[in-house]
């Protein structure tokens, strides 16, 4: 008999993407969990912890469809559960505010 193993996608069996451009897919809820799909690989990801506060605070800022650049850690060995290690601001937004020189 000729078994075929299919593997499903889940995360179990994938690398922890170091950085990539994530899009919320169910923003923030009360427990501090957020679900982020891959724009490069389209793997879901839910994320329920963040490194600091400046992670956390910027993941939860992010609505429904917005976009943001994230490097995510597996958490523990079983589940599809990450940790936020850090978030860029979105694409095209500047972090830095720029003031008139009066000319």
């Amino acid at each position: 008999m000729n078994l075929q193993r299919h593997i499903s996608n889940d995360m179990s069996a994938d690398p922890s993407p170091s950085s990539d451009l994530f899009t919320v897919v169910a923003p923030m809820n009360a427990h501090d969990a957020v679900t982020v799909r891959s724009d490069g690989t389209n793997a879901t990801y839910h994320l329920v912890t963040y490194a600091d506060e400046s992670t956390h605070e910027e993941v939860s800022s992010l609505s429904l469809g917005e976009s943001a650049r994230l490097s995510i850690s597996r958490v523990g060995d079983r589940g599809n559960v990450w940790r936020a290690d850090a978030a860029t601001p979105r694409p095209g937004e500047s972090t830095t505010t720029e003031t008139p020189t009066g000319e």
